[in-house]
């Protein structure tokens, strides 16, 4: 048996960091949306035992590879082990803040749970998924979501919007260690901080189709940080909104931004001018169903 997945990228539309855990990670509030930008996998079945992972591009292939730490997750949790042969096709820029990796290995659990028959139901695949990283059950099952705890409390966040996007990328990636770090130094490892609220004004935009409230309702606390120290971040920001964004805000720990558009053409147009300035960029539509 054979399967070809998309595994869809997110962009963070809201991105509060609401605290410091006793453990070391930290609280957050965000609202997580789906983007038609993906990534290709296609699975094939095996006889005998094992994985193997291929991918177009200089990639890890090992358990440093969320495919690989998915699959075995996967085994570890059914009992049913299978040969598998995947191959990845890569599309999302890695290191940027849109859940590359993590849209890998949730399209890795879908497409082993179909080959082996529906084994687990949905909810069984969401607690595999926490285990694997933070934004692998948002992955799993994708849309717009508010996302609380690390990210994997999740709400549904209904949206009658479909955005229309370029979302690009400049210079090396961005260690999300490293960001959430340069946030407890700036705050204090966030002792006094409360800001435990909900994104009010861009939930009601986003239900009531109002892209004027919505894109007021945009925020990201990691441009704090991130953009001092990446001028790359403001500069692609500032050049998506002269192109005719309506607005523009880095994804998670960035580096990477999208600007929302109003107009199809315009978006198009805004991308291909990125990319002849050298940045990787693509014109995209929000999702709303994932398969």
């Amino acid at each position: 048996m054979r399967l070809v997945l998309n595994a869809y990228a997110k962009i963070n539309l809201y991105l509060e960091v609401v605290g410091k855990r006793p453990d070391g990670y930290h609280d957050l509030v965000t609202v997580m949306q789906s983007i038609s930008l993906a990534d290709e996998l296609t699975l094939e079945r095996q006889q005998a035992e094992g994985i193997s992972l291929t991918i177009d591009g200089d990639f890890p292939t090992n358990e440093n590879n969320l495919v690989v730490r998915a699959a075995n997750a996967y085994f570890a949790a059914s009992g049913t082990p299978f040969g598998v042969n995947i191959h990845l096709k890569k599309q999302i820029p890695v290191s940027a803040g849109l859940g590359g990796g993590s849209a890998d290995a949730a399209a890795t659990l879908q497409g082993l749970n179909t080959l082996n028959g529906g084994y687990f139901d949905q909810q069984a695949l969401l607690r595999i998924a926490a285990g694997i990283g933070a934004d692998v059950p948002f992955c799993l099952v994708g849309g717009t979501k508010l996302c609380r705890g690390i990210g994997e409390q999740m709400t549904p966040a209904p949206s009658t919007l479909s955005l229309t996007l370029v979302v690009a990328k400049s210079g090396e990636g961005v260690s999300t260690p490293a960001a959430f770090a340069a946030l407890d130094r700036a705050f204090d490892d966030f002792r006094n901080f409360d800001r435990d609220t909900v994104p009010e004004a861009l939930l009601a935009g986003l239900a009531n189709g109002d892209i004027s409230r919505t894109v007021s309702g945009l925020f990201n606390r990691f441009e704090s940080v991130i953009e001092p120290a990446r001028p790359s971040v403001t500069a692609l920001k500032r050049e998506l909104l002269a192109r005719g964004a309506l607005a523009a805000q880095m994804s998670g720990s960035g580096p990477a931004v999208f600007g929302i558009f109003a107009d199809a053409a315009a978006a198009k147009a805004a991308a291909e001018a990125l990319r002849k300035m050298g940045n990787p960029a693509f014109a995209c539509q929000t999702v709303q169903e994932i398969s």
